[in-house]
């Protein structure tokens, strides 16, 4: 019987401690930093950021496959993040017009170059080319894309990012494009899904 009760207790525990987040503990009301992404999750981040490397890694995948029905994700890769995060960015935004295989291709050699292999861009045209390379862009494409309308709207969309970035670091999860997850928070999978969920819904 105490068994039976002591596994009640704890359950009932569980539940309460999933269904409990508080504003301030576990996300917080970005007020003004606010964008318009309406029934969308947003992830803030920079390829020189190690930590967003992680969360692309370990976080991300399974994190967008759990997301409700309906509900969109995008990222957005701010330029003002150094070094060359202006040049890094341009380079994304414009394989990410040309497709996604491009894009998560640019993304992800700008990531390992960066935090696995340890190296660095002695220059803002290395950065470019490297990018480009990785991506199987040449320098005619990129050049008749990167002062477009599309990739230009894409980077201002982008550095909606920036007043996110500023509140707690990156990589910033963003639901709604209003409610900033406190990722330190954040102790599962589980309690990542079921805070979206409800905040979603706010």
């Amino acid at each position: 019987m105490i068994k039976l009760l002591s596994t009640a207790a704890i359950l009932l525990s569980f539940g309460a401690s999933a269904a409990s987040f508080t504003q301030g503990d576990h996300y917080v009301d970005l007020g003004e930093a606010a964008f318009n992404a309406p029934n969308q999750v947003t992830k803030i981040y920079s390829v020189n950021c190690p930590f967003c490397y992680k969360y692309e890694k370990a976080v991300i995948p399974g994190f967008v496959k759990n997301l409700p029905d309906g509900v969109s994700f995008d990222s957005y890769h701010i330029t003002t993040k150094p070094p060359f995060g202006k040049e890094k960015a341009m380079v994304i935004a414009v394989a990410k017009v040309l497709g996604d295989k491009q894009y998560k291709t640019a993304k992800m050699a700008y990531y390992k170059h960066i935090h696995d292999d340890k190296k660095k861009f002695s220059s803002a045209e290395d950065a470019i080319s490297f990018g480009l390379k990785a991506a199987k862009i040449d320098s005619v494409t990129f050049s008749a894309h990167k002062d477009t309308s599309e990739v230009k709207a894409l980077l201002t969309t982008w550095d909606q990012g920036v007043a996110v970035a500023k509140v707690r670091g990156i990589p910033a999860i963003v639901v709604n494009g209003k409610y900033l997850i406190n990722t330190k928070t954040i102790t599962s999978m589980t309690m990542l899904d079921e805070l979206t969920a409800e905040l979603l819904e706010k």
